[in-house]
């Protein structure tokens, strides 16, 4: 399998972790009341702009991996959308306001840096997608 096969495959891979790590604290944070909702609703598109452009790049990558577009077109939509969704997962977190964190429950201490993780989960996409570019161009 060369790049231009796997790039797509690992761009894929990176939009469902990040897709699971946003869906994490719905997960493991159980009490009500928790802020959840301000937590994700934090900056101008929240944390549902950045799942909604990781579903996207997940039919863009599998598009290009399908041979369904013509393959240097499903790699610049990629490497675009992929930047566009880094700086879209950038700007939530730092939008997130410290004060609602604290007031999470004491076992979820993670969440602290939950949202770093969201933004570093985000970087592969884009790392991904230029892959995908520079192999097929």
């Amino acid at each position: 399998m060369n790049l231009a096969e796997s790039a797509p495959v690992t761009g894929v891979a990176a939009c469902i972790a990040l897709l699971l790590v946003l869906a994490a604290p719905f997960v493991l944070i159980a009490d009500t009341g928790t802020g959840l909702n301000v937590y994700y609703a934090s900056g101008s598109v929240g944390a549902a702009g950045v799942a909604f452009l990781a579903v996207l790049l997940v039919v863009v990558f599998l598009s290009g991996r399908q041979k369904r577009r013509p393959a240097d077109t499903v790699a610049g939509v990629a490497l675009v959308a992929g930047v566009g969704l880094l700086a879209l997962a950038l700007a939530w977190a730092l939008a997130v306001d410290v004060q609602n964190l604290y007031s999470f429950p004491q076992s979820a201490t993670w969440i602290l840096w939950h949202r770093w993780l969201v933004v570093g989960v985000a970087a592969l996409v884009p790392l991904s997608a230029g892959a995908f570019a520079r192999a097929v161009v």
